[in-house]
């Protein structure tokens, strides 16, 4: 099937939709860019998913990279793919927060969305380097930035971040990777193990630059004690050339449900004792502490970002393929039409309720997600401090939601392609079963799902002393009070408002929760992911109204016929749906954590084994 994808909800998102133009009247964005640009820059980007990334895509999954005798050998085309997206200003150089013709994280990001959908185990990888890469801008030298950064923007050395490690995953305060001191402060000798590296040796790149986390000789115990080093496959000469082994070796690479094309690995340092990193950041205090874990979650949530938008693009590609098969698919009859001819499947109604289910979830995160990115375009760049300050804030409790909310929902999304697909969606004659698998591991991918609802309920929610999620409930309050009246969209706003009282109840509930920790603390870990689940289906409810009351303003304009008639009223039944058959589950779930409902706690443990 051919790769389409909706470029024009995401020129929507940026031209009609979000302030865009503020964020390009910043300094750092004045005169290179301006709304002009976004047709072209998408129509061009978009011709280079078609033509350059999704090629591979298909073959990368069947061939897969290939590890032998401690050699990685990436699958076919992903090397010259890779090194055109970094070489020609589709990667890591217009995502990088310090390179002047870098583009604003709102545009960029709409093009990296179309490249992941085409090729979702390709795109991780520029992430990947762009993040490193940004943690050197941000905490390493002069050095270090004209040693590294350069070659990385250009698609000659790729970057990975590793923390886990194979008796320690999320529990990273219990890592057992050390570093010792050398005669040169700045370098370290690294020892330990690392797993689930992703492209930790994809072969893409001359050079891997590692972004290593280990625990300093005689540093303290849990997160305080952890350092960051720049740990290079091979050493980097003080003139920037490419030196000897560091003693970085690959072990092996994982065998996965799915991203065959990516390298998953399973990385030595320091087997000969022969491992040299580059500390980033101060050397460790008279204490023992070290700043590397706060360093490191820089590039940590730029990732949780990047994997809730990476999920909800695949699921959105395989929406976009799902509904090109129902408009070719000719089978059954209208329901209770004697003797009717066969029609394509798009006409019967459960399909119509698929596509448009995956429709809404999908332009609904996506909505969330760019009202974030615009945000950090907010904090990073606006001269004004305060508003800076707030939309930082902002993107801080969005952050966990767009990470869960979003890979837990494109499962769903992509399951639903499948089933409109029929017997062939179980097939891999059609491209939409490998979304199903390259997504799943992203409910996982940087921290699972409850690591980031106990995030958003133990910290997000509590930080400031609520001061801050309170501001972000009343912008949400703001929106409804404004437009309770909206014409011919008064039953989805009444909606609206029943979804926002559910979260205040679950807020005012796992306040008392944690005013009673003696008798309500195994509650709060058990709700959860089902709070968070509120509070996304809110926010993503108030986007869907928002732009579905920018659509129905344009569609007074248009007459049936005319362009963009029928997007915007696709964009309408959007937040129709959405807000009439998903949002109205939110009180639901809201009495059910009122209830404190326990028979989790209460059931032996035995009970849940089998032996």
């Amino acid at each position: 099937m051919e790769f389409k994808y909706d470029i024009r909800d995401l020129k929507f998102i940026l031209k009609e939709w979000l302030p865009t133009e503020e964020v390009l009247s910043c300094d750092r964005f004045k005169g290179n860019f301006t709304l002009d640009d976004v047709d072209m820059l998408l129509n061009e980007g978009y011709k280079v998913s078609r033509e350059i990334v999704h090629p591979i895509n298909a073959p990368g999954d069947k061939i897969g990279v290939k590890f032998d005798k401690g050699v990685v050998t990436p699958a076919p085309g992903f090397k010259e793919a890779y090194q055109y997206l970094q070489q020609n200003g589709w990667g890591s150089s217009s995502e990088c927060i310090k390179v002047e013709t870098g583009m604003p994280l709102m545009l960029y990001k709409a093009n990296a969305e179309i490249n992941t959908a085409a090729c979702p185990a390709l795109t991780s990888c520029v992430k990947l380097t762009s993040g490193a890469a940004n943690l050197i801008f941000r905490f390493g030298t002069k050095k270090d930035q004209d040693m590294f950064v350069s070659k990385m923007l250009g698609g000659y050395w790729q970057g990975t971040m590793c923390l886990t490690e194979p008796n320690f995953g999320s529990d990273i305060v219990d890592i057992i990777t050390r570093s010792y001191p050398t005669h040169d402060p700045r370098i370290w000798k690294i020892k330990g193990t690392k797993m689930f590296i992703t492209a930790g040796d994809q072969g893409t790149c001359a050079n891997t630059i590692h972004l290593v986390l280990a625990r300093p000789e005689g540093g303290a115990m849990g997160s305080p004690g952890i350092g960051l080093y720049i740990v290079p496959k091979y050493w980097v000469n003080d003139d920037g050339s490419m030196g000897d082994s560091n003693d970085v070796t690959t072990v092996g690479i994982e065998h996965k449900m799915g991203l065959h094309a990516q390298a998953t690995t399973l990385l030595n340092f320091g087997d000969e004792d022969n491992c040299r990193g580059i500390m980033l950041g101060p050397a460790p205090d008279a204490n023992g502490f070290s700043q590397g874990l706060a360093m490191m979650f820089h590039m940590m949530n730029e990732s949780r970002i990047g994997t809730g938008h990476n999920a909800n693009t695949q699921g959105a590609a395989a929406c976009y393929f799902a509904s090109q098969y129902a408009t070719e698919r000719i089978q059954g009859r209208p329901f209770g039409v004697k003797g009717a001819e066969r029609v394509p499947i798009i006409r019967h109604e459960d399909i119509r309720r698929m596509l448009l289910d995956m429709k809404a979830h999908v332009e609904g995160i996506r909505a969330m997600i760019f009202k974030g990115f615009y945000y950090l375009d907010i904090e990073n760049n606006s001269p004004d401090k305060e508003k800076a300050k707030r939309c930082g804030s902002f993107a801080e409790i969005l952050t966990p939601l767009v990470k869960c909310y979003g890979s837990e929902a494109s499962v769903g999304v992509i399951t639903q392609a499948i089933q409109v697909l029929g017997g062939v969606g179980y097939t891999q004659e059609y491209p939409v079963e490998q979304y199903l698998r390259d997504s799943k591991i992203l409910s996982i991918w940087e921290g699972t799902s409850f690591i980031h609802a106990n995030d958003l309920i133990g910290r997000k929610m509590r930080m400031k002393e609520g001061t801050t999620f309170t501001a972000w409930m009343q912008d949400i309050r703001s929106f409804i009070d404004a437009n309770m009246n909206m014409p011919n969209f008064e039953k989805e706003m009444s909606q609206l408002d029943k979804g926002y009282q559910a979260a205040a109840d679950v807020r005012a509930t796992y306040d008392s929760w944690y005013a009673d920790l003696k008798n309500k603390r195994r509650l709060i870990p058990l709700y959860a992911i089902r709070a968070l689940f509120v509070f996304a289906k809110v926010y993503v409810s108030m986007c869907l109204m928002d732009q579905a009351r920018i659509a129905a303003s344009k569609l007074d304009t248009l007459t049936e016929g005319e362009a963009d008639y029928n997007y915007y009223q696709g964009k309408i039944a959007s937040a129709r749906y959405y807000l009439n058959n998903i949002l109205p589950g939110t009180p639901v779930l809201a009495a059910l954590i009122k209830s404190e409902e326990d028979s989790v706690l209460t059931c032996p443990e035995e009970a849940l084994i089998v032996s």
